[in-house]
C-alpha cells in the first residue's frame, strides 16, 4: 500500500512537473494563402518559421523573378526554420556558423518567420519586417541574434526573412537580358524582398498584424535594402515607415547592370561581371538557352567559392524596372516613398572588415580618393587620420555622409526623418577601441544580448559581461525602435527628445553615453566628402 501511495505520488510529480513545463497555449495554427501552418509557442509569443513566401529559386528558376508558392494541401510544420541561403562560412562568429549547420544552405531557401504575441486581442498590431545585414553575401533571417520573442512581446509582429545573396542574387549577363527581355533583371535578392513584403500584405492579418502599418527596417546590407526599397515603384504602400541602420549607399553613382559607370564600384557593370563569369566556369554555348541551361546547371558550392575569390561588392544595380535610378538621384528628385524615416550609422563603422584599403576602394571609388593632396587631407587632422586614411573614408564616406545626404533629401516630401550617431562603448571594452562599431546597436534591439553577451559587437566585446548601464542604453534604443513603428515617431514619454532632423539645423541625435541632440555633428569632414563625392558625379555625367 505504501509502496502504492509512492507510486502515486511519483506519477502526480511528474504530471504537475509536465504541466507546468508546458506553453500556456496550445500550438498555434494559422491558414493562410497557401495553406495551414502550425507554430509554437514560447515564452507567450507564438513563433511560424521557415514559412515560404515564394517558389524554390532552383533549376530553371534560379535568375529568375521569384515565383508564387505552390498551395500545400494539410498544415504545414511551423516549428523549424528554413534553409540559409548559399553562404560562406568561417568569416563570423562561432555561433553563426553553428547555427547555418543546423538550418543547412541551400538555394532553398524563400522563406520567412513571424513572431505574435499568444494573448492578443481583436486590435491589428504594427508589423516590424527585419531584413538582415551580412554583405550581400551572408546571413540568414534565422540568425538567433534577431529572435522576435522580446520584440513581439511588446507588442508588435515581427518577420525576419532570408533572401538570395552573392551571385545568386545579383547577376546579369547579356544572353539573359536578351533571353528574359520582359522580365526585371540582376537584382533578384531585392526582388525576393519585394515579394516577402507582399506575402506579408496578403497574409499578415492572420497573425494579428496590421497590413497597413508596416515599418521595414534592416542594418547594414539590410540598411542599404531599406534604402533601395524607399526608391522602387514597386514597393510603394507595402510599407509605411523605414529605418535604415549602418547603411553605406553611393553618392557618385549606384552601378547599373548593363552600363559601365565611373572609376571606382561602378565602372563595371553587372553584365559585365556576369561575362567573366562564364568564362571562369569555362561555359561554351552555341545558343543564349543552351548558355543559361548550363549556368543554371551549376552546382551552388563553386559558385559561392568563386565568389569568395572575387570579392566584389553585391549591393542592388540599377535595372531601369524596380532600380529605376541612382538612389541618390531619386531622393534629390523627391521620388522616394513619402513615409517616415530613420537613418544613422556608428562612429567606427570599419571595424567588422579586414581588409579596409581594398573595400573602401570598392565604395568609394577611384575617382573621389586618387590623388588627395594635403589640402584634401585637412579635415581629418584628427585621430581617424591615424588609424588610416581608407578606413576613414570607408566610415565617413561610405556610412555617415550618405546617411546625412538622404536625410537632408527626405526635406523633399512631407514625411519627417530622424537621424542618429552612435558613439558608445560597451563599458567593458572602453579605451580598447576608438568607437562604436559596425552593428552595434543590433543586438540590443532585439533585447537578447543581456542573457548572450557572446552576441555582441565588436568580436572584442564578445561574450563580456554586460553592465547595467549597458542595457538601460540599449533599451533606449529598442524603446524608440518600438515607438516609431507604433506610431511614426520614435519619442514617447519618458525618453529624450529626438528632434526631427531639419537641415538647416542639421541636428542629429547621439547615442552615447548620454541621449543628447548634437547641431552640425562633424559638418566640415561630411560637408567635405559629400562635395567630393558629387563633383565626381557631376564630371562623369558630364
Amino acid at each position: 500500500m505504501i509502496n502504492r501511495h509512492r507510486r502515486i505520488g511519483v506519477i502526480l510529480i511528474g504530471w504537475l512537473a509536465g504541466w507546468l513545463a508546458a506553453p500556456a497555449w496550445p500550438d498555434a495554427v494559422v491558414r493562410i494563402d497557401a495553406g495551414g501552418v502550425r507554430g509554437v509557442v514560447e515564452d507567450g509569443v507564438e513563433i511560424y518559421r521557415g514559412i515560404p513566401y515564394a517558389q524554390p529559386p532552383v533549376g530553371p528558376l534560379r535568375w529568375r523573378p521569384p515565383r508564387p508558392v505552390e498551395p500545400w494541401a494539410g498544415e504545414r510544420d511551423g516549428s523549424r526554420f528554413g534553409h540559409a541561403c548559399p553562404q560562406r562560412v568561417g568569416l563570423y562568429p562561432a555561433w553563426v556558423d553553428a547555427h547555418l549547420a543546423t538550418v543547412g544552405k541551400d538555394e532553398d531557401c524563400l522563406t520567412l518567420n513571424v513572431w505574435t504575441p499568444a494573448d492578443r486581442g481583436a486590435e491589428r498590431l504594427p508589423v516590424m519586417f527585419y531584413i538582415h545585414g551580412g554583405n550581400m553575401q551572408y546571413g540568414a533571417g534565422s540568425l538567433p541574434v534577431q529572435d522576435g520573442r522580446i520584440l513581439a512581446s511588446q507588442g508588435v509582429v515581427l518577420v525576419t526573412i532570408n533572401y538570395r545573396i552573392g551571385y545568386l542574387g545579383r547577376f546579369a549577363h547579356p544572353a539573359m537580358t536578351r533571353a528574359q527581355s520582359s522580365e526585371p533583371l540582376a537584382n533578384y535578392g531585392l526582388f525576393d524582398q519585394i515579394a516577402a513584403l507582399e506575402w506579408v500584405q496578403r497574409n499578415i492579418d492572420q497573425f494579428g498584424g496590421d497590413r497597413d502599418n508596416v515599418t521595414i527596417f534592416g542594418h547594414s546590407a539590410g540598411g542599404v535594402s531599406v534604402n533601395f526599397l524607399m526608391t522602387t515603384p514597386q514597393t510603394r504602400g507595402l510599407f509605411h515607415k523605414a529605418i535604415a541602420q549602418g547603411s553605406g549607399i553611393l553618392l557618385d553613382m549606384t552601378q547599373h547592370a548593363v552600363r559601365r559607370g565611373p572609376p571606382g564600384p561602378a565602372s563595371q557593370s553587372r553584365e559585365a561581371m556576369g561575362v567573366e563569369f562564364v568564362a571562369h566556369f569555362g561555359i561554351d554555348a552555341a545558343s543564349d538557352d543552351a548558355l543559361l541551361d548550363a549556368l543554371r546547371a551549376l552546382p551552388w558550392q563553386p559558385i559561392v567559392d568563386y565568389q569568395t575569390e572575387k570579392q566584389v561588392p553585391f549591393n542592388p544595380v540599377v535595372d531601369g524596372r524596380v532600380v529605376v535610378d541612382h538612389v541618390a538621384h531619386v531622393f534629390e528628385r523627391g521620388e522616394q516613398h513619402d513615409v517616415p524615416y530613420i537613418g544613422g550609422a556608428n562612429s567606427w563603422e570599419w571595424n567588422q572588415i579586414d581588409n579596409i584599403p581594398l573595400i573602401g576602394k570598392w565604395f568609394l571609388g577611384g575617382m573621389l580618393i586618387e590623388g588627395l593632396s594635403d589640402e584634401d587631407l585637412a579635415p581629418f587632422d584628427d585621430q581617424w587620420t591615424r588609424i588610416g586614411l581608407s578606413q576613414r573614408w570607408f566610415a565617413e564616406g561610405l556610412f555617415l555622409t550618405s546617411t546625412r545626404y538622404l536625410g537632408k533629401q527626405m526635406a523633399n516630401v512631407r514625411s519627417p526623418a530622424w537621424l542618429y550617431h552612435v558613439t558608445y562603448v560597451q563599458q567593458s571594452i572602453r579605451g580598447e577601441v576608438p568607437g562604436a562599431g559596425h552593428g552595434v546597436e543590433v543586438p540590443f534591439i532585439f533585447g537578447h544580448v543581456g542573457a548572450r553577451p557572446e552576441w555582441q559587437r565588436p568580436k572584442l566585446a564578445a561574450g563580456r559581461p554586460l553592465t547595467d548601464t549597458d542595457l538601460a542604453w540599449g533599451q533606449t534604443i529598442q524603446s524608440y525602435w518600438l515607438n516609431f513603428a507604433k506610431t511614426g515617431d520614435p519619442n514617447a514619454a519618458g525618453l529624450p527628445e529626438w528632434p526631427r532632423y531639419d537641415p538647416a539645423t542639421d541636428t542629429v541625435m547621439e547615442f552615447g553615453e548620454s541621449f543628447t541632440p548634437r547641431q552640425g555633428l562633424y559638418r566640415q569632414t561630411l560637408d567635405h566628402l559629400e562635395s567630393r563625392a558629387l563633383i565626381c558625379r557631376r564630371d562623369f555625367l558630364q
